[in-house]
């Protein structure tokens, strides 16, 4: 029987891609490290104790993106608070 890692890098992930609503707020996205959002989004492998400084700049971006889809779903987002 495969080790609880080895099985969970073999997970197959959908890869997630930034949604066309979602581009204007994508210069609010800061803590990327000079990554792009989308590979910290479906970066699935890097955990703390193999790689800390990535893996907490993934968990950065992944809770900004929540919010972001959140707000969206509840209607909070303006088209004008993108351009402020």
């Amino acid at each position: 029987m495969p080790k609880a890692k080895e099985r969970y890098s073999q997970t197959k992930h959908k890869k997630w891609t930034m949604p066309k609503w979602m581009e204007p707020y994508r210069k609010f996205i800061n803590n990327t490290g000079g990554n792009s959002v989308e590979d910290l989004m479906n970066n699935h492998r890097d955990t703390v104790f193999n790689n800390a400084p990535l893996a907490i700049l993934c968990v950065a971006v992944k809770s900004e993106v929540a919010l972001l889809e959140t707000l969206h779903k509840e209607g909070k987002l303006s088209a004008d608070s993108a351009t402020d």
